[in-house]
């Protein structure tokens, strides 16, 4: 495999294929202003949005306290501290603007200093609205969150404060359905259903080409929100962790996740006509399987780890890779059964494992194998 690799970037590579017929001009040059949208979307490098979230947090919360202790801010005054996040939002907004197009040290500390009034700014929007719900502060978060969410993320276009932004949201939504106790038994239905429209959700945005790169973000942070629901329920029964209600069950969530991944499966070989019954049954055998074992965590990181693989998203396959064993570990430690009983279960489950890579092997034996 590495010996056929080569230096050759996209562009050249088209360049090659148009030289050789192989691609027309018109889709030549289609396919030309495509990647240089791309390009142009990459913007600043992953590490240095990182550092940027970083010191932003960092002045956010310098800045949050400075306006408290000076008294600029009441946060006993609902209204002033809503007026107040509307103008740091406003600021925010004009900040952005004026960084420009170049890439430069001015740019940069303008969008540092834009997301650093950004978070403030909802930060105040949203504990001013939720302070006027009496006794239902949990809900008027989530209310609050969304509509300063839904106003900003068309203009405000930080992919780190979308994600951020709709993490919020998604992880507020989550909370009052595990925390309101006047839900009861329906609380149950309510996660079940929470759950099924993020997998959807997630699903049309990463699986779908025609879907604009600017709502990649609510893909992410409902990605996000399916593993902190997963871990929630796999690891419930942790050692200083509360245990939950009786009333939760993983089995819809297995079923959900089953489908997902003999779903992506056949997404990732291309279409149905592509697919070997020889090649197909094993996974599909082996997805049914782990569904049934209740293994929600391991059936959700290896759609992450497909989809990564498909769409060439380092981020995705990294943190399935990195879900992976958290989440054997936890489904391992919460097995009912004796350390002699886990450690057959690991071995037959390795020997599992080498039988399916040898048989891969056997039947196409020209594809590498990892």
């Amino acid at each position: 495999m590495f010996k056929h690799m080569t230096n050759m970037n996209a562009e050249q590579l088209l360049d090659a294929w148009r030289k050789a017929g192989m691609v027309k001009e018109n889709e030549a040059a289609r396919s030309e202003q495509l990647l240089q949208a791309l390009q142009q979307e990459k913007g600043m490098p992953f590490y240095s949005r990182i550092m940027l979230g970083i010191g932003a947090f960092s002045a956010a919360s310098s800045f949050f306290g400075f306006l408290i202790t000076s008294g600029l801010i009441n946060l006993a005054s609902h209204t002033g501290m809503i007026f107040g996040g509307l103008i740091c939002v406003g600021v925010a907004l004009f900040l952005v603007k004026l960084s420009g197009n170049q890439e430069n040290t001015a740019k940069i500390f303008c969008i540092q200093s834009s997301f650093c009034a950004m978070i403030v700014g909802k930060i105040l929007f949203v504990t001013g609205i939720a302070g006027m719900f009496n006794g239902e502060g949990g809900w008027g978060v989530t209310l609050a969150a969304f509509i300063i969410t839904a106003a900003t993320y068309p203009v405000y276009r930080i992919s780190l404060d979308r994600f951020l932004s709709v993490s919020g949201v998604f992880i507020s939504l989550l909370v009052n359905i595990i925390g309101d106790r006047s839900l009861g038994i329906s609380a149950e239905i309510a996660l079940n259903l929470f759950f099924l429209i993020q997998m959807i959700l997630a699903g049309i945005l990463l699986t779908n080409d025609h879907v604009k790169r600017d709502y990649l973000p609510v893909a992410y942070a409902a990605l996000f929100s399916l593993c902190v629901i997963l871990i929630f329920r796999t690891g419930d029964t942790m050692i200083g962790l509360p245990q939950t209600p009786t009333f939760y069950s993983l089995t819809f969530i297995n079923a959900v996740l089953t489908l997902s991944l003999i779903g992506l499966i056949v997404w990732a070989v291309g279409h149905y006509g592509k697919l070997k019954i020889t090649s197909f049954a094993p996974a599909f055998l082996g997805c049914v399987a782990l569904g049934v074992i209740s293994a929600p965590g391991v059936l959700f990181s290896l759609c992450l780890m497909i989809l990564g693989y498909v769409k060439h998203e380092r981020s995705l396959l990294l943190t399935g890779l990195l879900l992976m064993p958290a989440f054997i570990f936890l489904y391992y430690y919460n097995l009912e059964i004796s350390l002699m009983a886990k450690a057959g279960v690991l071995v037959g489950s390795g020997v599992i494992l080498l039988i399916g890579r040898a048989y891969l092997l056997r039947k196409s034996p020209d594809r590498e194998v990892v």
